[in-house]
């Protein structure tokens, strides 16, 4: 199959959105990441997270960014935070001793702390190094029906491992080039580990956040998405100058509060991503 050029990158995705067979009532992964930062990837993982949960589903938050902006949303004091995923991975702590309960009914949160920042180094050390997060979440694979994984905007051997725990895969990317010219390196990067039969999660699909449809370039952005061989999410989160307050306030959709349209936005996204989850799921 021929590569898309899209920036310095060759994105070949054959493959690529088709469901990885899981047994039903077993657990889901699904990782929300992008090695370009500031594309609304931590409000995405937090917001997916609740939406699971406030629709039914026993959902886990994974933050595996030592930034530990995601744990910000559900963690009233986040230097209390005792241990986190390097625990887990490295000392061997039972991961149900880590989780949290948050105030969400129905999800639980592993959260992150500075310390996670030594894992990439540490894992670098580690035999089946990419295999760790799926070995460190599997003790809790009959506790929840979904894990969504929030990542650090990185390559680093702990996006990896991540990413070879995932069944899916969400890639948030916001319509301006420097994202887009991200987009292609990250995706490009993605397929390089698929064809060597590495990561084999679903790219379930690329969620366009920040949207106006006003500008031009926002405008340009889904027309060249929709070109790619990847799925684009129908869903759009848009641009709102009360997403920041929100964030600031640690509100999720379905807190008292928080934004109508984002809400409506992020619920409409989790109601596609239960649909094309349900697609993967034998009857």
């Amino acid at each position: 199959m021929a590569a898309k050029k899209w920036g310095h990158c060759s994105v070949r995705c054959f493959g690529c959105n088709a469901p990885v067979p899981t047994e039903e009532g077993t657990l889901r992964t699904i990782a929300v990441a992008n090695h370009k930062g500031g594309v609304g990837k931590t409000t995405t993982a937090a917001n997916l997270a609740a939406g699971l949960a406030r629709a039914g589903h026993r959902t886990l938050l994974v933050d595996a960014d030592a930034q530990a902006q995601a744990s910000y949303f559900f963690v009233d004091d986040l230097a209390a935070v005792e241990a986190d995923l390097q625990d887990v991975i490295v000392a061997h702590r039972a991961p149900v001793e880590v989780v949290v309960r948050t105030r969400v009914e129905g999800l639980d949160l592993l959260p992150a702390t500075l310390s996670l920042a030594q894992l990439d180094m540490q894992l670098v050390a580690m035999a089946k190094r990419e295999d760790r997060v799926r070995m460190g979440l599997a003790p809790l694979a009959e506790r929840y029906e979904f894990a969504v994984v929030d990542l650090a905007p990185s390559l680093a051997p702990l996006t990896l491992s991540a990413l070879v725990a995932a069944d899916e895969i969400v890639v948030p990317v916001n319509p301006t080039r420097f994202a887009m010219l991200g987009l292609g390196t990250f995706l490009g990067w993605v397929q390089e580990y698929r064809e060597l039969d590495v990561i084999h999660g679903r790219l379930l699909g690329i969620l366009v956040t920040m949207w106006d449809g006003h500008l031009r370039i926002a405008r340009q952005v889904q027309a060249t998405l929709d070109e790619l061989p990847v799925r684009r999410f129908e869903s759009l989160i848009p641009k709102r100058t009360a997403a920041e307050d929100q964030a600031e306030a640690r509100l999720v959709v379905g807190d008292p509060g928080a934004s109508e349209d984002l809400s409506a936005a992020y619920s409409a996204f989790t109601e596609e991503v239960l649909s094309l989850v349900t697609e993967a799921v034998p009857a």
